[in-house]
């Protein structure tokens, strides 16, 4: 009798745990690295694509079958560059955490419903939010957190204004902002941040590598923090098999971060030739984007010094990707909505499509993004998914229009998507 029962239970768990197979049936497949549709049919089974053929597909006993109608098949959507918990405007900046809880769990629904099946967290969001997530209690894309950015004293991440006290001279917390960064100074506390963030269950860690735009008294120009410094972030992150990724604008920061092991470099709006030419050579990445900064000067109580800063690095935005495309250097999709700006998701696909053709921009949206977030190694519990292909993620997408002539159909979510698919699981179906 308790054998029975033990089975029925796990017959019950596993059936709970998987949704009912899905058969997709006449559809065109991105399948996110070709420039080009193949008309075929998708059979998924336990949140897998379990076949993909171009000749009709036998329907499982008990699977649901979705006519696609000849629409496309695209794998789900990726950003690289997200902040949860970074969504209060200025004005609710001291609201109680749980006020910034609220907007973050606000901005994850909204990218679930934009197709975007993952995102990376680029710091400030604890890893707890993923694990809620994954539970079922948040409606939301998988998410990889990178926890508390960061920051050396004075750094991009130190958000203290002039006259404050450093916490930790005062017998306080290293954390600030409700724990979205943490200050850092020297090697052994580099190491202790970087090794709490992985406890607390972080996929990447991410520091801050030079003057910021939105930060108050660091300027562009400042290196941060030393060699030693982000050897010591790169050391920790590398004994779990993983990587840094590093805010920063300028080819003396990007030179001192990709030279200490640094992978992956987050805007890079002032870099030049030849520091683009080592970061393509040293196969680290640049994830930029192209609607904050053109959009950063809205911001209720931007400053008249952030907005010169802003000024100054907007205006390496053409150079960047013309450099990136000069050396073919990987760059992913990503966005830094801040204060509430994630509303504007999808402009970055037709702003982006200013400079890349519509197929590059979808290529960049999924594979290409889903091969940088591999680079966290055997942290990644998810297997692989960002293509449309045998024994990966069914994260699927159903697309009214054609996204790889005219990208802009996908400006309106709510109509450009047919059908969003996380993990086999139908989130929305609309045919």
């Amino acid at each position: 009798m308790i054998r029975i029962a033990v089975a029925t239970l796990l017959g019950l768990i596993s059936a709970a745990a998987f949704p009912q197979a899905v058969l997709i049936e006449n559809v065109r497949i991105f399948n996110g690295v070709d420039h080009k549709l193949n008309p075929g049919h998708v059979l998924v089974v336990e949140g897998i694509i379990d076949t993909v053929s171009k000749d009709r597909i036998k329907a499982p006993e008990g699977a649901r079958v979705i006519d696609g109608g000849n629409r496309v098949l695209s794998p789900g959507f990726i950003d690289l560059h997200t902040h949860l918990a970074g969504q209060n405007p200025r004005s609710m900046e001291k609201y109680h955490p749980t006020v910034a809880g609220a907007n973050a769990a606000a901005m994850a629904r909204h990218y679930l419903d934009s197709g975007f099946t993952t995102i990376r967290d680029a710091g400030g969001t604890h890893p707890d939010f993923a694990r809620a997530i994954e539970a079922g209690l948040i409606y939301g894309p998988r998410l990889f957190p990178s926890g508390a950015v960061i920051s050396q004293t004075a750094g991009h991440g130190d958000s203290r204004a002039p006259h404050d006290p450093h916490p930790t001279l005062v017998g306080g917390t290293p954390y600030l902002e409700s724990g979205s960064s943490i200050l850092a100074d020297g090697i052994d506390q580099t190491l202790m941040a970087a090794r709490e963030n992985l406890k607390a269950g972080a996929t990447q860690i991410k520091i801050m590598g030079g003057g910021g735009v939105m930060s108050e008294f660091d300027p562009i120009h400042s290196l941060q923090p030393s060699p030693a410094e982000i050897r010591a972030a790169v050391r920790a992150a590398s004994d779990w098999g993983t990587y840094v990724l590093a805010h920063a604008y300028t080819s003396d920061a990007i030179e001192r971060l990709v030279v200490n092991g640094v992978k992956c470099i987050e805007h890079g709006l002032l870099i030049d030739d030849k520091i683009a030419k080592l970061v393509a050579d040293k196969d680290v990445v640049i994830s930029t984007q192209l609607v904050i900064f053109r959009t950063l000067q809205d911001l209720p109580g931007i400053s008249e010094r952030n907005l010169r800063k802003l000024e100054a690095v907007l205006a390496g935005q053409e150079n960047l990707i013309r450099l990136i495309k000069k050396y073919g250097i990987k760059t992913g999709f990503g966005t830094d909505f801040i204060q509430g700006g994630y509303t504007m998701l999808t402009r970055e696909f037709t702003e982006r499509a200013e400079y890349w053709t519509p197929a590059e921009v979808m290529v960049q949206a999924t594979s290409e993004s889903a091969e940088i977030i591999r680079m966290i190694g055997k942290l990644n519990r998810w297997g692989n998914f960002g293509e449309i292909r045998e024994g990966w993620v069914a994260d699927l997408l159903l697309i009214n229009g054609e996204p790889l002539q005219d990208i802009s159909v996908l400006s309106d979510s709510e109509t450009a998507l047919a059908l969003i698919m996380k993990q086999g699981e139908i989130v929305k179906l609309a045919l």
